[in-house]
C-alpha cells in the first residue's frame, strides 16, 4: 500500500513538472498582452513558480507593483502576490499598508472544491508544498503574511539595536533616529508576531542613547520575569555587558549584578548555554572583588575557547569571529 502510494505521488510530481511549463508558456502570451490585470499577473506568476522560475515572478510583481498606486495592496489577491517578493523593506510605503490591510481584510476559510477527484487534490497538495504555505486556506496564507511582515520588521530592528561584535568587543549600531521613530510607528502600527520583543529592544536602544542606563536595566529585568521567549539571553548579556564600559554608579552596578547572578543561576538550572561568566568578571572587577572577577573570566574564557575549538570549521568558513 505505502509502495502504491508513492508510486502515485511521484507520478502526480512527474506530470505536475510537465504540465508546469505548458502552462508557463500559455500565460507567458496572456501576461505580455495585458501586464496591468492583476488576475493576470497572479496567474503568470504562479505558473513561473510552478515552474520553479523564481527570479523572474520576483521580477513580474516588483514591476507590476511600480506601476499601481500602493492602495492597491488593500486588494487581496495583489496583497497575497506581493509578501513573498514585496513585503521586505519596512521603510516603503508599501510595508507600511501591509501592516494595515493585514488586519483590515476579511479572512475565510476555504473549502475543498466540490467533486475534487483525488490526482486534482494531490495536485493542489503538490503546489501548497511548493509555496512554503501550511494550508490551502485563507487563514493560512494571513500567517503566512504575518510571518513575512514581522520577520523582515523584526531582522531590521535587529540590525539597527543589537550590539554586535568588533575585535571581540560588542559595540553599537549607529544611531539613527529617523529609522528607529520608522521602526517604532510600524512596530505599533498593527497586531506582529513577537511584537513584544521588538518594542522593548527599541526602548533600550532610545534609553541606551538617551544615558537612561537605570531604564535600561529595569526594562530588561521586567522582560527576564515575564520569560519573554522572543527575547534570546545572548541579547542581554550583550547590552549589559556595553552597559558595563560606561561610567556607572555603584548602586547601579550592584543592581546588575544580582540580576545577572538570577539570570545565570535559572541557566543553569534550565540547562541552558549562554555564557554570563565573562560579564560577572567584569562586573565583580567594576565593585572591587579580585578573587570572584578573575575566576569568573577564566570560566567565561574557557567555555568561549571551547565553543571556537567545537565551531572552528564553521567560523572559518563564515568569517565570523
Amino acid at each position: 500500500m505505502l509502495r502504491k502510494t508513492i508510486m502515485t505521488l511521484v507520478c502526480v510530481g512527474c506530470c505536475y513538472a510537465a504540465s508546469a511549463q505548458t502552462n508557463l508558456e500559455s500565460w507567458r502570451g496572456k501576461y505580455e498582452a495585458n501586464k496591468r490585470d492583476i488576475e493576470v499577473v497572479k496567474k503568470y506568476v504562479e505558473a513561473l513558480e510552478e515552474a520553479k522560475k523564481g527570479k523572474e515572478s520576483e521580477q513580474v510583481i516588483k514591476e507590476y507593483m511600480s506601476r499601481c498606486p500602493v492602495l492597491q495592496v488593500e486588494d487581496k489577491d495583489t496583497y497575497l502576490l506581493l509578501n513573498k517578493y514585496v513585503f521586505a523593506d519596512p521603510y516603503s510605503n508599501v510595508f507600511e499598508y501591509g501592516i494595515y490591510a493585514v488586519k483590515k481584510m476579511k479572512w475565510a476559510r476555504e473549502e475543498a472544491p466540490a467533486g475534487e477527484d483525488k490526482a486534482a487534490r494531490l495536485k493542489r497538495l503538490f503546489k501548497g508544498l511548493g509555496s512554503g504555505v501550511s494550508g490551502d486556506n485563507e487563514i493560512d496564507k494571513r500567517y503566512e503574511v504575518l510571518m513575512t511582515l514581522s520577520r523582515n520588521l523584526n531582522k531590521e530592528i535587529d540590525k539597527q539595536c543589537e550590539p554586535y561584535l568588533q575585535d571581540k568587543r560588542y559595540v553599537l549600531p549607529l544611531y539613527d533616529s529617523l529609522k528607529l521613530e520608522r521602526l517604532t510607528y510600524l512596530v505599533n502600527k498593527g497586531q506582529l508576531l513577537g511584537q513584544d520583543a521588538m518594542r522593548l529592544k527599541l526602548a533600550v536602544n532610545k534609553a541606551l542613547h538617551a544615558g537612561n542606563y537605570a531604564r535600561v536595566v529595569r526594562d530588561l529585568e521586567v522582560a527576564a520575569n515575564l520569560n519573554m521567549t522572543d527575547l534570546r539571553d545572548n541579547y542581554i548579556v550583550a547590552i549589559l555587558t556595553v552597559l558595563s564600559e560606561s561610567t556607572l554608579d555603584k548602586e547601579l552596578i550592584n543592581n546588575i549584578l544580582s540580576f545577572v547572578l538570577r539570570l545565570r543561576d535559572r541557566e543553569e538550572t534550565a540547562g541552558g548555554s549562554t555564557n554570563y561568566y565573562n560579564l560577572l568578571g567584569r562586573l565583580y572587577a567594576l565593585v572591587g572583588d579580585k578573587d570572584n572577577a578573575d575566576k569568573y573570566k577564566k570560566m567565561g574564557d574557557a567555555i568561549e575557547a571551547e565553543r571556537m575549538e567545537r565551531y572552528k570549521d564553521l567560523f572559518e568558513a563564515t568569517g565570523s569571529n
